[in-house]
C-alpha cells in the first residue's frame, strides 16, 4: 500500500494542505472534501485508490490543516483557491471526487479546467433542486429570516450539530468514527472558525443559482459520470443522484444503504465503482 504522503501548498501567501498518494505518473483523482470535513475523511479511500491512480486530496482554505481565507469567505474564493492548488501541482487532466461541499467548489473549478476534468464522480455531491433534503431545509429558512432561524444554524457548528452529520442515515451508528466528529469540531472551536463557516452556510445560498450553468457544462462534455450515494442522506437525498442521467444520460447511478458519510460504510463498494469509472476513463 503506498504511503500518503502529508504537504502544504502555497495561494497568495495561504498554506493549503494536501494528502497524496500513488504513482505521480499515472492518472490523477483529485478528492474535494465536505462540510465541515477535512481530508481527514477520505484517508481510507485514499489507501484503497492508491495503488492503481495518483490520488490527490486538497483541505479548502480554513477546513483542517489549511490556512483560512482573510476577510468572508465565499464557495467563489475556495474554488479559486483550490483550483490553483491544483494547478500548481502540476495536474494537467484529471477526475474529480466530489463530496457535499465539494459539489459546489468542484463544478466551479470544473467550469474553469473544463476540458481537463475528464470524469465526475459525486458521492452525495449535490447540483439540482430536487436533491435538497429535509436537513437543509433550515438552512433555506434562515436564508430568508436570518435573525428567527440564526439559533438552527448556530447549532449546525455545535459539536451536536457535527456528529449528526456524520451519522445521519447510517444503517448502524457504532460503524461510524466518533473521532471523526471530534477532530472536526477541533478546527470547527479555533478562534472564529465558526463565525467562518456560517459565512461559508450563508454563501451557499448562492449555489442553486449556479446549478444551471453547471449542469449545461454536464450536458456539453458529457464527461464520464459516476453518482454513488447513501441513499438515507437528509441533507442530499437519492433524487439529487438520479438528476445527473437527465444532463448524462450515460451516468452511473449507485445508491448505497447509508447515510451522508457514505465512506464511512460502505468504502469498499465505493472505492470498487470509482476504480471501474477511473478505468473506463482513462483507458
Amino acid at each position: 500500500m503506498p504511503a500518503i504522503r502529508h504537504r502544504h501548498v502555497e495561494v497568495d501567501g495561504l498554506k493549503v494542505f494536501v494528502r497524496e498518494a500513488g504513482d505521480a505518473s499515472r492518472p490523477v483523482i483529485v478528492l474535494l472534501p465536505g462540510f465541515p470535513s477535512s481530508t481527514r475523511a477520505y484517508v481510507r479511500l485514499i489507501d484503497r485508490l492508491a495503488s492503481d491512480w495518483h490520488v490527490v486530496a486538497i483541505d479548502y482554505p480554513g477546513f483542517g490543516s489549511s490556512d483560512p481565507l482573510p476577510g468572508v469567505p465565499t464557495f467563489d474564493r475556495l474554488a479559486e483557491v483550490t483550483g490553483q492548488v491544483i494547478d500548481l501541482l502540476g495536474i494537467g487532466d484529471y477526475a474529480v471526487y466530489m463530496f457535499d461541499f465539494g459539489a459546489p467548489v468542484g463544478f466551479r473549478i470544473a467550469l474553469e479546467h473544463d476540458r481537463r476534468v475528464k470524469a465526475v464522480i459525486t458521492q452525495n455531491g449535490n447540483a439540482y433542486v430536487e436533491g435538497f433534503g429535509p436537513d437543509a431545509e433550515p438552512l433555506n429558512a434562515w436564508w430568508s429570516e436570518k435573525a428567527k432561524y440564526q439559533d438552527a444554524v448556530d447549532w449546525v457548528v455545535s459539536l451536536e450539530g457535527t456528529r449528526h452529520q456524520w451519522l445521519v442515515g447510517a444503517k448502524d451508528p457504532e460503524n461510524i468514527d466518533p473521532e471523526q466528529a471530534l477532530a472536526d469540531q477541533a478546527v470547527i472551536d479555533l478562534p472564529g472558525r465558526a463565525d467562518y463557516m456560517l459565512s461559508l452556510l450563508w454563501d451557499y445560498q448562492t449555489n442553486p443559482g449556479r446549478y444551471p450553468s453547471w449542469q449545461a457544462w454536464l450536458r456539453e462534455r458529457q464527461p464520464h459520470l459516476l453518482a454513488v450515494w447513501g441513499r438515507n442522506d437528509t441533507f442530499f437525498v437519492a433524487a439529487g443522484a438520479e438528476a445527473f442521467r437527465r444532463d448524462v444520460p450515460s451516468a452511473e447511478v449507485v445508491l448505497l444503504d447509508t447515510g451522508h458519510f457514505a465512506l464511512e460504510e460502505a468504502v469498499d463498494e465505493i472505492a470498487d465503482h470509482v476504480h471501474k469509472a477511473l478505468a473506463k476513463t482513462f483507458a
